[in-house]
């Protein structure tokens, strides 16, 4: 039986349909937890019990986490109760004393005040009953549960990966109460996904919280990756005259081998290092070291082009300018895509991998300044013309 926490999302259907798919993938794929909803084929139903009934028993049988995401639909009305399904779904949770995490749409909530004033007003344009304003005012002042605006279904995933690591991070406390025994405080920065792999030490679990470690420095630095995929000058703009401009993009090449340089030795020999001899189990507080310097690599990467892109080079050096820049490219690249591409390798072997049979999966990464060779000759074309 898995031990994966149960995340039910409750939710109407058919206007927040993407915002469930989105939020459903995100459960299983990101966090590793089992997303409760309804259009899953895994939905548990009873066949003797009501679709309102059979939606109340998976939130006190099985959730474990609740997400309650309120559109502008109030959406089916039991009969017995005169309350949509979501709302008795939120009562369950409220009963049985789980987390829950609400999320009301933006222009919802800024109707809510109008309609506290103004109760008989005409707002069929905005939701398909009033009730609904009723249910986001009794979860907000009535039951104080914490309510989130959103926009977009990505605005709920940032919240909750954000919300879910705080609650881990309160779980670690309890367990340790509990047992008298402190976690050690790098646990204390992990993702679920992470956490699990760094408590549990299933199969393989070294390199899988390793790449799962990177992979999320990575995401944690996606803003910076949009700055520099879109080549932004967020920055104030450094002069270089043209008689230090050699010496200027030489010290910044300098700086870059320097990345290289220690990405290379983090891979070939920290990473090996707290992977431990063969047979012999690993050093999780080593690893995930590892993999945040990973991490801090690719930020410092980010500002080195910022640097470049920002700079106000001196003619006739300006030309090389985008040369230089093309540096960092390839690093980025390999820097954001390595640990996906690896921890999805390394899934699909051990989902592949027969009982007692071994298989070996070669994992290799080389970063090196690619682009030298065209720099050069466009330095040399620029110092032969003076």
């Amino acid at each position: 039986m898995s031990t994966s926490p149960y995340v039910m999302v409750s939710s109407t259907f058919y206007d927040l349909r993407q915002v469930r798919a989105n939020l459903s993938k995100f459960i299983s794929d990101e966090l590793g937890y089992i997303p409760l909803l309804s259009e899953l084929p895994s939905f548990p139903i009873n066949p003797d019990l009501s679709t309102i009934d059979n939606c109340r028993a998976r939130v006190e049988n099985n959730a474990d986490i609740f997400v309650l995401v309120i559109g502008g639909r109030y959406g089916s009305i039991d009969d017995a109760t005169n309350k949509s399904i979501t709302n008795l779904e939120f009562l369950a949770a409220r009963q049985k004393g789980i987390p829950i995490y609400a999320f009301v749409e933006r222009g919802i909530l800024s109707v809510v005040p109008i309609w506290k004033k103004n109760r008989d007003a005409d707002f069929s344009e905005t939701v398909d009953t009033t009730q609904l304003f009723e249910f986001v005012e009794k979860v907000m002042s009535q039951d104080k549960v914490w309510t989130f605006p959103f926009d977009t279904a990505q605005d709920i995933v940032n919240i909750l990966r954000i919300q879910f690591s705080y609650l881990f991070q309160e779980s670690l406390k309890l367990r340790a109460k509990v047992t008298g025994k402190e976690f050690p405080p790098y646990l204390h920065s992990l993702s679920p996904n992470a956490l699990r792999l760094a408590l549990e030490k299933p199969e393989a679990w070294e390199y899988r919280l390793f790449m799962q470690c990177w992979a999320d420095a990575v995401a944690q630095r996606s803003n910076l990756y949009r700055e520099y995929r879109d080549k932004l000058r967020l920055d104030l703009s450094e002069p270089v005259p043209s008689n230090v401009a050699k010496q200027w993009m030489d010290t910044r090449l300098h700086e870059l081998k320097g990345l290289v340089d220690s990405a290379n030795r983090l891979l070939n020999d920290s990473a090996r290092r707290a992977f431990g001899p063969p047979g012999e189990s690993g050093d999780p507080e080593e690893i995930v070291w590892v993999s945040q310097i990973f991490g801090e690599l690719l930020e410092t990467t980010f500002r080195w082009s910022k640097r470049i892109r920002c700079a106000h080079v001196e003619k006739p050096f300006d030309k090389l300018m985008s040369e230089l820049a093309l540096f960092a490219d390839q690093i980025i690249t390999q820097l954001r895509t390595f640990p996906i591409e690896c921890l999805r390798k390394i899934e699909e072997a051990l989902t592949c991998t027969n009982d007692g049979e071994r298989q070996e999966l070669r994992l290799t990464m080389t970063i090196e300044l690619a682009n030298l060779d065209a720099f050069n000759k466009a330095l040399s074309e620029i110092l032969s013309g003076e």
